[in-house]
């Protein structure tokens, strides 16, 4: 697939299109399926109403960041779309807590397709292609193209202006094709990194993880301190209290393609590289989780390639 030029999401008629080919459409039905939800993930669901959506998190009993999934309230289900390939990890994990739980989980993969819109154009894009008002942040809403319902919310995976769409695989085709016709790019996954590192935006796949807290990887906008129990909930309280993170989230500037995620500060481990890109300005960079003290600017090395810390956004 033909990458898109990075500088559309600066253009002011810019607007990339790309199939999110790893999210995964996880759909929750029965009548316990909001306060099962609430009770498993880091961010809100109960206080949902219908045609809002949230952030949240699976975390391990440690409280690490283990898949970042985007929640929607419709009227008779949620839809739980969880990024990076994570769903069959999220569903297993659901599925394991369900006791005398009404509620059931299936895998839309094969029904449901997404696609995300990047750009400071893509509202014009977006009027042009579906000719309807476009939801607020933290709203979703379901509109007609033909004879098919796209539901469409902002999401932010760039430095720019941002919105998902989801819409059935029947119907795919035809919501791409409206895209492009009404001046969208399309690109494919390589590109969507890139501009994502490029924004300083972690994913929970890249950056998150075994032995990685959401306040240390970008990720703690998904994370609400409001909520009641669930896994890794006493870890997040007590991290509020006391704010005693030692490591954070940066970018880095690396001398070649590196082999290995380890970053050496001189001959010791100090942090974790996570997603790298080729910048046709910059060269290779990437993002990393790194202790407290480096400052951007110091040289560390990774796998034997050079890494210098930088400041995000790039």
């Amino acid at each position: 697939m033909a990458q898109a030029p990075l500088n559309l999401l600066t253009s002011p008629d810019g607007a990339v299109c790309v199939p999110l080919a790893t999210l995964t459409p996880l759909r929750l039905t029965g009548a316990d399926r909001l306060d099962f939800l609430h009770g498993q993930v880091s961010g809100e669901v109960k206080q949902l109403q219908v045609g809002q959506t949230s952030s949240a998190l699976l975390l391990n009993v440690k409280g690490h960041a283990l898949a970042l999934l985007r929640v929607y309230r419709r009227q008779d289900d949620l839809l739980a779309a969880v990024e990076d390939g994570g769903g069959t990890l999220v569903k297993a994990e659901l599925q394991a807590h369900i006791v005398f739980d009404q509620v059931t989980i299936e895998d839309l993969t094969g029904t449901l397709q997404a696609f995300t819109l990047q750009g400071r154009g893509v509202r014009d894009v977006l009027k042009r292609a579906l000719g309807s008002d476009l939801p607020a942040e933290g709203h979703f809403a379901q509109v007609p193209l033909a004879d098919a319902k796209v539901l469409l919310a902002p999401v932010r995976r760039s430095s720019a202006t941002g919105f998902d769409l989801h819409v059935l695989s029947r119907d795919a085709e035809a919501l791409q094709t409206a895209l492009l016709t009404a001046g969208a790019q399309l690109a494919g996954d390589d590109w969507l990194t890139l501009a994502r590192i490029e924004a300083g935006l972690a994913s929970a796949a890249g950056e998150g993880g075994e032995g990685v807290l959401p306040q240390e990887c970008g990720l703690e906008y998904a994370v609400s301190y409001r909520k009641g129990c669930y896994l890794g909930q006493e870890i997040m309280a007590r991290l509020e209290a006391r704010g005693n993170v030692r490591r954070r989230l940066v970018g880095v500037k690396l001398s070649g393609q590196p082999v290995g995620r380890a970053l050496l500060y001189q001959g010791k481990e100090v942090g974790r590289l996570g997603s790298v890109a080729w910048h046709p300005d910059l060269g290779w960079i990437g993002l990393a989780v790194v202790r407290l003290e480096l400052a951007p600017g110091a040289e560390l090395t990774a796998g034997g390639t050079q890494a210098m810390l930088a400041p995000i956004p790039f």
